[in-house]
């Protein structure tokens, strides 16, 4: 993973109010899949500021929360005080061998790399162990959605290119699956389709959560939200208090680890 790469996938914090009041967490059938019968210490891995450990803490007795930024860290802590929040990424998990029941990855699978990772996420397993990945996505195959998304992503990247550094958007990140090789089965797949009642403020602040909002500059970044606001208020009807189902795409991998 080069420098640059490593950069952007701490960015996150630089937003981390803003990331921790908008991004959902998986929903609960999707946390029940992924966990397994009897587990009773589970690693959230990349846990950013907590979506998923507020979940496993309600599942799993003992929570190992990892994450590298320490601004997603300190909100993690506060957000999580019952789960052991330690830092650390992908390619180093700061536990022993085999001390995990399973290790789970929600919304951050695509900043590690694959072949340091994977390894990484099998020594701190028991035989027997579960990795699940999950994504957790804007469901484009809705029109409405679609079409907001489009319309974001245009903002954006003229945004980027009328900036003054020049450098244009930032590149995109593809949601490759793990390979799993010899150490693991072969992944399992669950996929779910759930919603979540949003106000045009908190459907503008999720859409300010994606790596490419966060790539602008400040003023870009608000200048892109208040056009955002007014695409929703003219296209949607969304202001005040009313609210609109977004539709959230969800899927999930889940491996058992080879003996």
């Amino acid at each position: 993973m080069s420098p640059e790469h490593a950069a952007r996938g701490l960015s996150f914090g630089e937003i981390v109010e803003r990331y921790d009041r908008f991004r959902p967490g998986l929903p609960e059938a999707a946390v029940d899949w992924l966990v397994p019968d009897g587990c009773k210490t589970v690693v959230d891995l990349a846990a950013g500021t907590g979506a998923l450990t507020r979940s496993l803490v309600d599942h799993v007795e003992h929570v190992i929360a990892v994450e590298p930024d320490p601004r997603m860290r300190e909100t993690l802590g506060r957000n999580c005080p019952d789960a052991r929040v330690l830092s650390g990424t992908g390619e180093q998990i700061p536990l022993p061998d085999g001390q995990a029941d399973a290790v789970l990855i929600s919304m951050a699978w695509h900043w590690m790399d694959p072949q340091r990772a994977v390894p990484e996420v099998a020594r701190v397993l028991r035989s027997g162990g579960t990795f699940g990945v999950a994504w957790n996505h804007r469901a484009l195959s809705v029109p409405w959605v679609a079409e907001l998304d489009s319309f974001t992503r245009e903002l954006r990247a003229r945004a980027a290119a009328e900036g003054p550094t020049g450098t244009g958007a930032a590149p995109t990140r593809e949601a490759t699956d793990p390979p799993t090789g010899s150490l693991f089965s072969v992944f399992t797949e669950m996929r779910m389709t759930w919603s979540k009642p949003v106000t045009a403020g908190e459907l503008v602040g999720l859409l300010g959560t994606d790596a490419s909002a966060i790539a602008l500059p400040v003023d870009a970044r608000s200048a892109v939200d208040e056009q955002v606001a007014a695409y929703v208020r003219e296209e949607l009807g969304l202001s005040g208090d009313k609210t609109i189902d977004l539709p959230v795409a969800c899927r999930c991998l889940r491996a058992t680890k080879n003996a």
